[in-house]
């Protein structure tokens, strides 16, 4: 085989796994640009209305879904970094609860 064959053989195949990979990348920065979005309220929870907490909630349980159900290979990661921005902002919810404290 030549080396120009060679060339474009090794050119084909690489091409050939970047369009078999690129969908799981893309799905990968979405789950992550997804829980970036949704955890990063976390540094302000206290501030926010108890409805939009409440909201944050809903959207985490839907982005659990989202996680569980892809291929991506941070899905592990993700789950559990997830839980523990649910756990918080759950927990802000319940002291205002117990503390009769305002919805803000």
């Amino acid at each position: 085989m030549s080396s120009i064959a060679k060339f474009w053989l090794v050119r084909v195949i690489i091409a050939g796994i970047i369009i078999v990979q690129a969908p799981a990348l893309a799905i990968g920065r979405t789950l992550q640009e997804q829980f970036d979005q949704l955890c990063r309220h976390t540094q302000n929870a206290d501030g926010l209305s108890t409805e939009k907490l409440q909201e944050l909630l809903r959207e985490s349980d839907e982005l659990r879904k989202n996680i569980e159900s892809s291929d991506d290979q941070k899905k592990k990661l993700l789950l559990f970094r997830l839980n523990k921005c649910r756990k918080f902002i759950a927990y802000i919810i319940d002291i205002r609860g117990i503390n009769g404290l305002p919805s803000q």
